[in-house]
């Protein structure tokens, strides 16, 4: 179930918003520029698909707090949180968690139940929602391993920096 209206939205992993605020210093500059123009996007009307619990939004936070300045990064997880009760910047959608382990959801797909509990609320929100949104990830190597996975789940799963991954597998 969602609430926000019929409009399309994203998914985004936390590690984009982190990429963007330059805290992965691994991250080549083209990936870095890929995690900033889907942060401008989200900053200028792109909708992004949340959890009605607010621990995607909390996540975002809690993971750029430690940022050293407020880059752009750091400002998107503050309006997200800010505003993720307005449907035109945030679509809610409820997801129902289950009680083993902690962090898993009823609406994972069977194959990627195993997944990191830590990102299980993103693929959650994806499954759940009305649109089927993308869900964009940058430098968290389990998405890139288990891309099959999604396939199969027929979730959209889409890599802002898929040279990090294609260097990372041919050294």
């Amino acid at each position: 179930m969602t609430t926000g209206g019929d409009a399309s939205c994203v998914v985004v992993d936390t590690n984009v918003l982190a990429v963007a605020e330059g805290l992965h210093p691994e991250a080549p500059d083209v990936c870095r520029a890929a995690c900033i123009n889907l942060a401008e996007k989200l900053n200028e009307g792109l909708v992004t698909a949340v959890d009605a619990g607010d621990e995607i939004v909390s996540e975002y936070l809690s993971a750029l707090k430690g940022a050293a300045s407020s880059g752009l990064g750091k400002k998107t997880a503050q309006r997200l949180f800010r505003l993720r009760r307005d449907p035109s910047v945030c679509r809610q959608v409820v997801v129902t968690p289950t009680d083993a382990p902690p962090g898993s959801y009823e609406e994972v797909p069977e194959q990627l139940r195993d997944f990191d509990t830590d990102d299980q609320k993103f693929i959650a929100v994806a499954a759940a929602a009305y649109s089927q949104p993308q869900i964009y990830t940058a430098v968290d190597g389990e998405w890139w391993d288990r891309k099959r996975g999604f396939l199969d789940a027929g979730l959209d799963l889409q890599f802002l920096c898929p040279g990090y991954f294609l260097d990372r597998d041919s050294g």
